[in-house]
């Protein structure tokens, strides 16, 4: 009875532990966002090339960190989501972007966590999966 008890115990600390470093993990990720966001919306470049190879650097963080993490991916994308969401209400046309940052801003715009399925694609899920009766 003793081991049963001891077993549970250390499950459920082990699960504990889990869930608060994989909360931890996407604290980390969404203030990672934030701070990239932030520095893409207010950096200045001496160069058109240094600009050019930024935005390559930037886009292969993003691609690395899908393969290798793909909750932490999308947390990091959601929330730089919602601040470039929050940099264009509060910019209000005013401020002065190059078009590396604007054709980037787009993919931010557009992302979707995969989760929410379209009309389109649920319909089409349930076409496919319904039975014919003669």
């Amino acid at each position: 009875m003793r081991l049963k008890v001891h077993i549970t115990v250390i499950l459920t600390l082990g699960l504990a532990t889990i869930a608060s470093a994989q909360e931890s993990d996407a604290s980390f990720y969404e203030k990672q966002a934030r701070k990239d966001a932030h520095q893409e919306q207010t950096i200045i470049f001496s160069s058109t090339e240094d600009e050019k190879d930024f935005w390559k650097d930037q886009i292969r963080y993003e691609e690395e960190l899908k393969t290798k993490n793909l909750i932490a991916y999308q947390v990091y994308m959601n929330e730089k989501r919602e601040a470039y969401s929050k940099h264009a209400h509060s910019c209000n046309n005013q401020c002065t972007h190059s078009d590396y940052f604007y054709e980037q801003a787009s993919i931010y715009f557009a992302y979707k966590n995969n989760k929410n399925f379209s009309k389109e694609a649920i319909g089409a899920i349930v076409q496919v999966a319904s039975p014919r009766i003669f």
